[in-house]
């Protein structure tokens, strides 16, 4: 049954990963600058290429919310997901049209980069794309094998000790990237945003957990589910975050570069659905552990 759920979970990742052409057209700023009541979270997804993530007192408008959610367990909350009878409990929000807000998203800031490298810009994302490849290994994740698609790249990693721990939950040890797009460029500081799309964030998380540089940011919605009415799976942070430097951000307003909570503190919830068997877990990004809760379990 645990391979089926790999399999499962994995097939479903590749079908639906929606990645952006490389040839998209970036947002090109003269001197970028943040907005002064902006949060960094949301500052960071401008430079991403988008201006319609939002900023509130408490941080949960950047993306859907579920009605009481605050007062609901977490086993019933999930029920619902799992039931597939969510929908009529979900508010949209100012993002339901921001194809960014709907999946995790890695954001590589690429250094040295001139106005006329833009033109290049297959060659702008894939320096972008190896410093990712450098998170890895710095993580002690090998590549053990590597697929390219039309949207994507499928890359499995081997570990000796972290992917036996992913094994626990029945994850597989494998990242789904979309190719890459440069989302936005600095003409004074000649920078260039590099934007991936990413599956399986329990590998992304892991990785940005020891992470201590200024140029990878990973974006996560409140919450990221798919399967299907009898196998079904999904990754739960609470709220819209972005991961920047061991620090876990919000969109809440003044909430600025420095302010944020440690990564190692984040309640990670992975859940799934095989069948008529419902688990939860709480995940570790430090090393990639996983332990099993009650359904009950509370926020």
């Amino acid at each position: 049954m645990k391979n089926i759920t790999k399999i499962a979970l994995a097939s479903v990742m590749a079908l639906t990963l929606s990645a952006c052409s490389s040839t998209k057209e970036p947002l090109v700023y003269d001197n970028f600058q943040a907005n002064k009541t902006d949060s960094f979270a949301k500052t960071t997804m401008r430079l991403a290429g988008s201006n319609k993530f939002v900023d509130s007192s408490d941080g949960i408008e950047a993306t859907r919310q579920v009605a009481g959610a605050s007062a609901m367990q977490l086993g019933q909350l999930l029920m619902l997901d799992f039931a597939g009878a969510a929908t009529s409990a979900i508010n949209e929000s100012a993002l339901e049209n921001e194809p960014l807000a709907k999946q995790a998203q890695f954001i590589v800031k690429v250094k040295n980069v001139s106005l006329s490298d833009l033109k290049n810009a297959n060659q702008i994302v894939e320096r972008a794309s190896k410093k990712i490849d450098q998170l890895a290994s710095e993580n002690q994740l090998m590549i053990a094998d590597e697929k390219s698609t039309s949207i994507q790249r499928q890359i499995t990693y081997k570990s000796n000790t972290y992917c036996e721990n992913a094994n626990v939950a029945s994850i597989s040890c494998a990242q789904y990237l979309g190719h890459g797009y440069i989302g936005s460029y600095d003409k004074l500081k000649s920078e260039a945003y590099v934007v991936f799309e990413t599956r399986n964030t329990i590998i992304s998380l892991f990785m940005m957990n020891g992470y201590r540089g200024d140029d990878v940011y990973l974006f996560h919605p409140r919450k990221i589910s798919g399967g299907t009415f009898s196998s079904s799976y999904g990754y739960y942070a609470g709220s819209p975050i972005v991961i920047h430097q061991g620090k876990v951000y919000h969109f809440i307003t003044n909430e600025k570069a420095g302010e944020g909570s440690d990564l190692d503190d984040l309640r990670y919830i992975f859940y799934r659905k095989n069948d008529d068997k419902k688990q939860l877990f709480d995940f570790n990004s430090k090393d990639m552990s996983f332990s099993e809760l009650p359904l009950d379990a509370k926020l």
